[in-house]
């Protein structure tokens, strides 16, 4: 008996001592920007997006000709017609002004639509990563809670076995507590489980071995939050990356709406030409130059550009209606995460001033009683319950005041 309440004492020390290590959250959260491998993937894509808007503004290549004309179809010979040469020729086809610099538009609105993405990856990664975190903290808590009870349970069996041994406890007595006992180290095992569990996912987010232990800090929560819901929801509207690539992505399809506009306007073409010709017995061909222009006539006779005008007007209305329709959903999550945090506040204000300090009274109250034979053991059993479960909510309360606390930060794109 005394061996294993030894053995439970240290585990109490050990457990405590890994539940308030140093903190190192931040650094978690550092280096799992920097290690995360599809926070890379977007960072290469916004690398390409840089370049792409070099080659999509289009020049094309100077174009050299070289033509043998005017010359009888049953000879070759240059010296008999007058029209016959070789003419050099050099081409150059000049987008219409103010193609190119569309299409770059184009190309650094889908930049900045990547940017947003990443910031909304990275906030989004950090939420995940700091819940993680907290529900490891939370694991370690009940576990210590109960590895206290599980060393104040020793003492009770005990009591109850001195009691017993002098006729005045019933050997059912013992039963139930070691029952209760038996349970709370079962539960040792499914808390050692979780804590793998979510130091695997922490490890996972951080692209490192998953075994790899996560100390957590202390706790600290501040209750004084104000909540103001429009002042909220105004916040989000400024900062939240996902509502400002919605933005940025509307405004991308008017760019592409202006482009198209600006590609049914031909392209033009400048060229400048040198014959050689050839002397025609006695009379003497000079060469000559020339130069000239020319462009397309844009018929467009089955309506692809108004066809892909349209569809830029049409992608623009669906992306503001889902601007609106994500505006919504983050307000609504925004009265549940609110509503939650305001009811997680009074709750662990009552646990920890009200019900606790009254459950613990009542605990005492009833061993003194037991112990001096003037209360039966059904109570006592019932006080001993009771108080673990008021713990364990009390615990749970604080830490769903801080996953609240998380949530609207990400809801919002900025801390409170």
């Amino acid at each position: 008996m005394k061996s294993r309440k030894i053995m439970l004492s240290i585990l109490l020390i050990f457990s405590s001592f890994l539940l308030f290590a140093d903190g190192n959250l931040e650094q978690l959260l550092d280096q799992a920007m920097e290690a995360n491998p599809e926070i890379s993937a977007v960072e290469f894509q916004i690398k390409a997006l840089t370049e792409k808007e070099i080659f999509v503004q289009k020049l094309m290549d100077p174009m050299i000709a070289i033509e043998y004309s005017n010359v009888p179809y049953d000879t070759w010979k240059l010296d008999e017609n007058p029209m016959s040469g070789i003419q050099l020729k050099l081409m150059q086809t000049i987008p219409f002004p103010g193609k190119n610099s569309k299409r770059k538009a184009v190309v650094e609105s889908e930049g900045q639509i990547k940017k947003q993405e990443l910031a909304e990856l990275k906030l989004q990664l950090k939420d995940k990563l700091k819940k993680a975190y907290f529900q490891l903290g939370l694991n370690r808590e009940l576990k210590e809670i109960s590895l206290k009870h599980i060393a104040l349970l020793e003492d009770l069996i005990e009591t109850i076995i001195n009691k017993y041994e002098i006729g005045k406890s019933a050997q059912s007595d013992i039963l139930r507590m070691t029952l209760m006992k038996e349970k709370l180290l079962d539960d040792l095992d499914d808390f050692d489980q979780k804590e793998r569990e979510i130091q695997a996912a922490l490890n996972s987010v951080l692209n490192r071995n998953v075994k790899t232990f996560i100390s957590t800090e202390e706790l600290k929560l501040d209750l004084n939050i104000e909540i103001d819901f429009d002042e909220l929801l105004t916040i989000a509207k400024n900062n939240r990356p996902l509502l400002k690539k919605i933005k940025e992505t509307s405004n991308m399809k008017r760019l592409i709406l202006k482009s198209s506009q600006r590609e049914r306007l031909p392209d033009i073409t400048l060229w400048a030409g040198y014959r050689i010709r050839q002397d025609i017995g006695t009379m003497e061909n000079v060469d000559f130059a020339t130069v000239g222009i020319s462009f397309p006539i844009p018929l467009d006779l089955k309506g692809r550009t108004k066809a892909k005008m349209n569809n830029a007007k049409f992608m623009e209305k669906a992306v503001d209606e889902n601007y609106n329709n994500v505006l919504n959903t983050i307000s609504e999550m925004l009265i549940m995460a609110t509503s939650g945090l305001e009811r997680q506040q009074s709750k662990i204000i009552n646990y920890n001033l009200n019900l606790i300090p009254n459950a613990e009274k009542v605990f005492q109250s009833e061993l003194k009683s037991y112990e001096t034979g003037r209360a039966n053991f059904a109570d006592l059993y019932q006080a001993q319950l009771q108080l673990i479960q008021f713990e364990k909510i009390a615990l749970k309360s604080k830490y769903k005041y801080k996953m609240y606390e998380i949530t609207i930060e990400t809801l919002i794109g900025e801390n409170l």
